[in-house]
């Protein structure tokens, strides 16, 4: 097809910026930026511009058809019509009228996207419009055709409006002998040797001539019957080397092509900067918000620190705490405990003496004002980093104008203290210290029970030694029965030291257990502390890598584009 050649260059470029535009849009550019790609994407859809001038009758139509190989003009116009045809792409066919003298006429043909035809009546009978062809066609045109018939190239009409032609315009013009296969080759010669001197004595220079026989290109075009031969004999390859070369070389189109990818290349070269510093945003934006979270990290590190010499205190607290209820422990394990007679009141009183709420009361008022100066330190180190985040993320994380917080959670200090007070209570109820010692007294009273079944069987012992050997067997008697009463006090004793001793190692044994719970809790109420923050900087990284990410994608794909628009510009400069 004629102009392929340039053709593909405009259909590279226009992809090129086709790309272009779709890059701005997906990176939500501004209008003005999306504008100007539309425009420069449809600035090279202008069509060529054809302008055919010829008598009536010398084939005009017939030689567009062959050129084109399209039958979307009308062969064998009558001098009766005086209108200009202005062939241009349309949906549908349409003749729409313009002015008394010209007619726009649509046709759904794609070769009409990239030449836009003026099929002008016979210059030997709209003398009229002779004017309105030359100042509005002419000049805007690419390429002005003039069709001579082989049978009569002298109609002095159409040289007598080649002479209306302004000079500037004459380079534009080629001529078109006609109805060739009329003719011998001799007179072909003589006519187009002759047409080349009146040229050069009437304008000064030369016109590309070409001989050609549009019915026989029209028929080679169309009957596929015959066809090299046929184009051969047409002389058309020889015109549709020159248009497609003057096509491919327009001065005008080619550096409209130029401009376009210069004015692409700075389009894009400004996207790419405003990417580039959007990229570089974002990464900031990714590096100071997982600045962010390393400091919160460190801020729960040295906030546990803060906390370990509350454990301590807790712990030595806790030992003296245990010395005392060791000594409660005693009264309660003392061997009158085993000879008390009402077991259910003794109960009772030891319930209302209860060791497990003697040692938590104890442990809260030695500890309790401690535990509260932590509560106050969380409060001040969560307030702190909040201000910090405040200060820090400005414009990220915050509104530029954002206030720095002023107050922490009051909630805070309760919460902490709740924790802390019931995790001291599940340990002193773990320890179940009554449960602990009552086995050991249920079973020193039952042997306490023994002395009283004991005594009865002495003083008769000691009464019979009295009847049968006097004073001296009584008191043998009375001795022995002392032995055996003190043997039975001796292992109810033993059960309740046992006992003791069994509370007072689960008592030393604790201390560990207690430090390891209070950690535990105090590690998993400053981690929630600290927690409170990461549902603003967790999403916020996810977005600033997301968004990194994307930019540094959009950034490759821009370099690809800049190097193909540069190395499209390179190969349209040689």
């Amino acid at each position: 097809m004629i102009g392929d050649e340039y053709f593909h260059l405009r259909t590279r470029l226009s992809g090129h910026l086709h790309a272009l535009a779709e890059v701005i849009r997906d990176l939500g550019g501004d209008t003005e930026s999306i504008a100007i790609a539309e425009n420069l994407i449809a600035s090279l859809k202008e069509p060529f511009v054809f302008v055919v001038v010829g008598e009536v009758n010398v084939g005009k139509s017939t030689f567009l058809n062959a050129l084109f190989g399209q039958d979307f003009s009308r062969t064998g116009v009558m001098p009766t019509t005086d209108k200009i045809l202005f062939f241009k792409h349309g949906p549908q066919q349409q003749i729409v009228p313009i002015t008394p003298t010209l007619d726009e006429v649509h046709v759904p043909n794609d070769i009409l996207r990239d030449f836009h035809i003026v099929d002008t009546p016979g210059t030997n009978s709209i003398e009229n419009e002779h004017q309105e062809i030359t100042e509005r066609f002419v000049p805007i045109a690419d390429l002005v055709i003039f069709v001579f018939s082989a049978m009569n190239p002298w109609g002095a009409s159409a040289w007598q409006f080649l002479d209306k032609v302004h000079k500037h315009w004459m380079r534009h013009v080629v001529f078109i002998l006609q109805q060739c296969d009329l003719r011998s080759p001799e007179e072909i010669q003589v006519i187009t040797d002759y047409m080349g001197q009146l040229s050069r004595q009437r304008y000064g220079q030369d016109f590309p001539l070409f001989p050609v026989s549009a019915k026989k290109a029209y028929l080679a075009r169309s009957s596929g019957v015959d066809r090299e031969r046929l184009m051969a004999e047409s002389g058309f390859q020889g015109l549709e080397d020159h248009i497609s070369n003057l096509v491919g070389r327009n001065a005008s189109r080619l550096n409209k092509l130029s401009s376009t990818v210069r004015l692409a290349r700075q389009l894009l070269t400004n996207l790419r900067d405003h990417v580039t510093q959007q990229a570089q945003h974002a990464q900031h934006s990714a590096a100071l918000i997982q600045e962010f979270l390393t400091e919160r990290e460190m801020q729960v590190d040295r906030t546990l620190k803060k906390i370990l010499p509350a454990l301590d205190a807790t712990e030595r607290d806790y030992h003296e705490s245990c010395v005392r209820v060791a000594g409660l422990a005693d009264d309660a394990l003392a061997t009158r405990q085993a000879f008390k007679k009402d077991p259910s009141e003794e109960k009772e009183e030891i319930k209302q003496e209860s060791l497990d709420h003697r040692l938590f009361q104890d442990l809260q008022h030695r500890t309790g004002d401690r535990w509260r100066q932590v509560g106050i330190i969380l409060e001040e180190d969560c307030l702190q980093y909040d201000r910090f985040l405040h200060s820090q993320g400005r414009g990220t994380l915050f509104p530029a104008d954002a206030v720095l917080p002023t107050e922490a959670d009051p909630e805070l200090r309760r919460l902490f203290a709740a924790h802390i007070d019931s995790t001291i209570r599940r340990f002193v109820l773990s320890l179940k210290l009554d449960e602990a010692i009552e086995p050991g007294l249920n079973k020193a009273r039952k042997r306490a029970r023994w002395v009283p079944w004991l005594i009865l069987p002495v003083l008769a012992a000691v009464g019979t030694a009295w009847y049968f050997d006097g004073p001296i067997g009584a008191a043998i008697s009375a001795g022995g029965g002392m032995l055996l009463v003190g043997f039975a006090l001796l292992i109810t004793q033993s059960a309740l030291n046992h006992t003791r001793g069994q509370l007072v190692d689960r008592l030393e044994t604790s201390t560990m257990k207690l430090r390891e719970m209070l950690l535990t809790q105090v590690q998993s109420d400053v981690e929630a502390l600290f927690a409170r923050f990461l549902p603003l900087l967790q999403p916020a990284q996810s977005e600033a890598n997301g968004r990194e990410q994307l930019l540094l994608g959009h950034t490759d794909r821009l370099q690809t584009l800049s190097d193909s628009l540069h190395a499209f510009q390179r190969e349209m400069m040689h």
